[in-house]
């Protein structure tokens, strides 16, 4: 029987450290390219944080943190939640950052942010976008400086449901890159270094509507923005998302269908918003 694998990731700047690990081989190669940036060595001396463990339990999987364990019974669920803890524990120590639950693309001129709650189709758009030509800065969680305003690089996959890909009229063996787990397909960063950038957009998405893209007042993007907000400093975020409510137009984007809303955002690219 073979030793479990040992991963170690560390936010940038971060004293503390992330240590994960697995004794669940069949994880290994999905999780692998996950958090590539944040990789680290194991410090004596450094500070672990939090620890993840993934076993195999029979036909089972099962992902377990300090405060309690998942049961997977298939193997796109088990990546699934290595990643959401991963993710947690890692935006632990970006409590420098205001954190927006959204994802953040840019092409060669604008940075255009997506928002809207879990299941939106934030991560399908992006998907979508990223095959157009855009690339992604973030997803799920969008971090920015509250100063200056500017979103960061946060490395984190692209998880779409198949579903979705379909509603896109996406074959998963068309995705460059893309690793298919049912049911999700799987996208890890590109890997390439990404410089910080201010947005041009907030879009605020709205699902199982007609499809509409209308603007939206600086009050109603300041109100959006607050409730997308997932850190805990009202005081300074607030700070932050006013600033940018009053310097960056918002709109509100329903939709029908994953197709009808990437014809509406690709028009972004072309300056018609």
């Amino acid at each position: 029987m073979s030793a479990p694998a040992a991963r170690h990731y560390r936010f940038p700047d971060a004293e503390r450290i992330v240590a994960a690990r697995i004794d669940a081989p069949e994880l290994i190669p999905h999780i692998d390219d996950f958090y590539t940036a944040y990789r680290c060595d194991r410090e004596s001396d450094a500070v672990i944080h939090d620890a993840i463990a993934a076993d195999r339990v029979g036909d089972r999987f099962r992902i377990s943190v300090a405060t309690g364990d998942w049961e997977a019974e298939t193997l796109g669920d088990a990546i699934l939640f290595y990643e959401y803890e991963g993710t947690g524990a890692l935006l632990d120590d970006a409590g420098a950052f205001v954190h927006l639950h959204g994802a953040a693309i840019h092409d060669a001129s604008r940075c255009v942010v997506l928002l809207g709650p879990s299941g939106a189709g934030k991560s399908t758009l992006a998907l979508g976008l990223g095959r157009a030509g855009w690339t992604a800065l973030a997803d799920d969680a969008v971090l920015i400086e509250p100063r200056s305003g500017e979103v960061q690089p946060f490395e984190r996959s692209i998880r779409v449901h198949e579903a979705s890909l379909k509603d896109l009229g996406i074959r998963a063996s068309d995705v460059a890159g893309g690793r298919m787990c049912e049911p999700y397909l799987w996208l890890p960063p590109g890997g390439e270094a990404r410089s910080v950038r201010r947005p041009d957009l907030f879009v605020f998405l709205d699902a199982g509507r007609a499809t509409r893209l209308e603007p939206l007042s600086v009050s109603a993007t300041l109100r959006a923005l607050l409730t997308a907000r997932l850190s805990d400093q009202p005081e300074r975020d607030f700070e932050c998302l006013n600033r940018l409510a009053a310097d960056v137009p918002g709109c509100r984007l329903a939709f029908a269908s994953f197709a009808e809303a990437l014809a509406e955002l690709e028009k972004v690219s072309v300056g018609e918003l």
